[in-house]
């Protein structure tokens, strides 16, 4: 195993003890969507919180941005108490050493993924970094204490980043594709609120994980300035993690750095070219404005935006000097439009995002601006399911 895990450190990884849900748990109610999702519509998550009832619940072991402004100290309590109830209880169950290949189904076909842990040493999300691991998109510092709050002691982790790989000729996903009916089947269910269909398999064969190993070798070979992954989704998450890793790390004995289990972040890995994963824009939605005048004042026409590594820059600066208005980053032209309806809201509908130029984008300029794109409609993000142990005890 020692050669195995060298194998996956040299590019950038490691193979994770991945907690599961153990037999009997249901998992249509276990697993609920990333938090980050309908943060404007707080009744999606009561209609979540009334179907998950008493049962246990990733619900329990997050907090919902949906519901941030009732935050209290309690929460956060109460969330790391779940997570070690559900590791006392019995719960979750821990996998041998090894991957998790995935395959979601969605309306548009079946997405590939692979579960797989990332070396947060090799991670720096700000801007102009040369790390393995990048951020796609500005990381907004003012939003990760309400994350590092609750990873900072926590017992687990519960990813809903998914991770970008430049593999055009989709070598890795078409290696697992060859190998799945070999595979031991590890969970296969219907997600709840329209979320599609998700079906996991370990990957626990040391050829085959050599074989990945091989893989993520040489498109580190063939990387643009050394980038190797591009975090698509769930950035502020995962630079929660390295803030609290930069954090643990002064406590730590040097020696002590790389075994630790909070040097490490699980996440999906997925890659850039799949056909199913739509690159969408995230909208913009103002609130609180009157929306003839804030689009003279910022001079832009609403119908016809500019690009938006132009447009949020304006955007951010007339907010600034005006508080009473908001802006909302909204999923889907529809449910963007929708929610604009109000006099006193002005939706903002982006253009095409463009996947074949973003690794070398981001190698060469930095981050793009935050929101710039979305992996998939809100639906299609990804549930919190599998997780990981980040303490020792």
């Amino acid at each position: 195993m020692e050669q195995l895990q060298n194998a996956f450190a040299a590019v950038g990884a490691r193979l994770p003890r991945i907690l599961l849900p153990a037999a009997g748990v249901d998992l249509r109610r276990f697993a609920v969507i990333a938090c980050d999702q309908y943060s404007a519509r707080p009744e999606y998550w009561d209609r979540v919180t009334q179907l998950v009832g008493e049962g246990p619940s990733t619900l329990r072991m997050i907090l919902p941005e949906a519901y941030l402004d009732r935050e209290t100290p309690q929460q956060k309590a109460d969330i790391h108490v779940a997570m070690r109830q559900y590791c006392r209880d019995g719960t979750l169950q821990e996998l041998p050493e090894g991957l998790i290949y995935l395959q979601r189904r969605l309306p548009g076909g079946i997405r590939n993924g692979l579960m797989i842990a990332l070396d947060l040493e090799q991670y720096d999300f700000h801007r102009g970094s040369h790390s393995m691991i990048r951020a796609t998109e500005k990381t907004v510092e003012e939003r990760l204490p309400a994350r590092v709050k609750i990873r900072r002691g926590a017992m687990l982790e519960l990813p809903h980043v998914m991770v970008l790989l430049n593999d055009r000729k989709d070598r890795l996903n078409t290696l697992l594709k060859q190998h799945r009916e070999a595979l031991t089947l590890l969970y296969d269910f219907e997600l709840m609120e329209g979320g599609g269909h998700l079906t996991g398999w370990q990957v626990g064969d040391r050829d085959l994980l050599m074989r990945i190993a091989g893989i993520l070798a040489k498109l580190k070979n063939e990387a643009c300035d050394g980038m190797l992954y591009a975090v698509g989704d769930g950035n502020h998450s995962l630079a929660a993690a390295k803030l609290c890793w930069e954090e643990l790390k002064k406590t730590l004995p040097a020696d002590a750095w790389e075994d630790h289990p909070a040097r490490w972040a699980l996440v999906e890995l997925v890659n850039l070219y799949d056909p199913v994963m739509e690159f969408l824009p995230i909208h913009r939605l103002l609130m609180n404005v009157d929306p003839i005048a804030v689009q003279k004042e910022i001079g832009f026409d609403a119908k016809n935006p500019p690009d938006i590594q132009e447009l949020q820059p304006r955007l951010d600066a007339w907010l600034q000097f005006h508080p009473e208005a908001e802006i909302e980053y909204i999923h889907g032209e529809a449910e963007c439009r929708k929610l604009g309806e109000a006099p006193d809201r002005l939706p903002i509908i982006l253009g095409e995002v463009r996947r074949d130029t973003l690794f070398e984008t981001v190698a060469k300029n930095g981050a793009l601006v935050r929101k710039s794109f979305s992996m998939g409609e809100a639906a299609e993000k990804r549930y919190y399911l599998e997780c990981r142990r980040i303490r020792l005890y």
